[in-house]
């Protein structure tokens, strides 16, 4: 895995450069160069025992112009260890990699097809400092780590590039298209991924139950980050939508570009 390593001072800022196409968009195509930061983890959780994540990408590949495999997200210490992060294969369509603890795990042969920007998945990942490390293509599992812990301690999620917080590190950007990106504060069931795969529509304000005027708590109340990309305008603030105030802010290094993008599961 190759790292590119940049000088700070050139990141001090934001700035999205976008090539609109209609008036109304779905998704954000990452071209490589460009990324999305968020919160620290520890910062986003809802409790001091609350350790138990799912990161959750409706996304679909393109084609790649770099060497180094595309990265999904990454989380990654302040003392430079990758303690999580997530890529596919530049040379292989059909393949995940996965990082765990600086310890690389290659998962070829999936149900997937990473060339074709028409067609979308939902990637699930959940992770713990307890219960280990868990992934899904859509409702199909391709990860089962209960052994593999993940502390989350200090990292900040970054998403589309493998880098740290002080962006030493920098390199991995994503190609393909993003249409909604959901971290939750749980670990989420196997009915609900299945349910969640099966109806990519039924999720929002609406699907969360209540009886006399109550709500009633359901997995719902997890969810502490949602990035929709549901944009009318270039923006480099990406609001969170789960109203925890866990906002997005997007990254492009010179030369790169998002494109707001009409592409999107449905």
């Amino acid at each position: 895995m190759k790292f590119f390593k940049w000088l700070p001072l050139i990141l001090f800022f934001a700035c999205i450069n976008v090539i609109t196409q209609t008036n109304f968009f779905n998704s954000l195509f990452f071209q490589g160069g460009s990324w999305m930061e968020t919160a620290r983890m520890e910062s986003m959780k809802m409790g001091d025992n609350s350790n138990d994540y799912t990161l959750q990408f409706w996304v679909s590949g393109s084609d790649v112009y770099a060497s180094d495999g595309p990265a999904l997200f990454s989380l990654i210490d302040s003392n430079g260890n990758i303690k999580l992060a997530l890529s596919r294969d530049s040379g292989d369509s059909s393949a995940i990699s996965i990082d765990i603890n600086s310890d690389n795990m290659y998962i070829p042969n999936l149900e997937i097809d990473w060339t074709n920007a028409d067609d979308f998945y939902l990637i699930s990942i959940l992770f713990s400092n307890s219960q280990g490390l868990k992934g899904y293509v859509n409702d199909n599992i391709f990860l089962d780590e209960p052994d593999k812990s993940v502390n989350v301690i200090n990292t900040k999620l970054m998403i589309g590039v493998i880098a740290n917080e002080q962006r030493t590190i920098l390199g991995n950007f994503w190609y393909g298209y993003m249409d909604e990106i959901r971290l939750w504060n749980t670990w989420l069931s196997d009915s609900t991924i299945q349910f969640q795969t099966e109806h990519p529509n039924k999720f929002g304000e609406y699907y969360r139950y209540t009886e006399e005027g109550e709500g009633i708590e359901t997995f719902l109340d997890s969810l502490i980050g949602l990035w929709r990309f549901n944009l009318s305008e270039a923006t480099a603030t990406i609001i969170d939508e789960s109203e925890h105030g866990n906002n997005g802010t997007i990254y492009t290094l010179p030369n790169f570009s998002i494109e707001l993008s009409n592409k999107g599961t449905q």
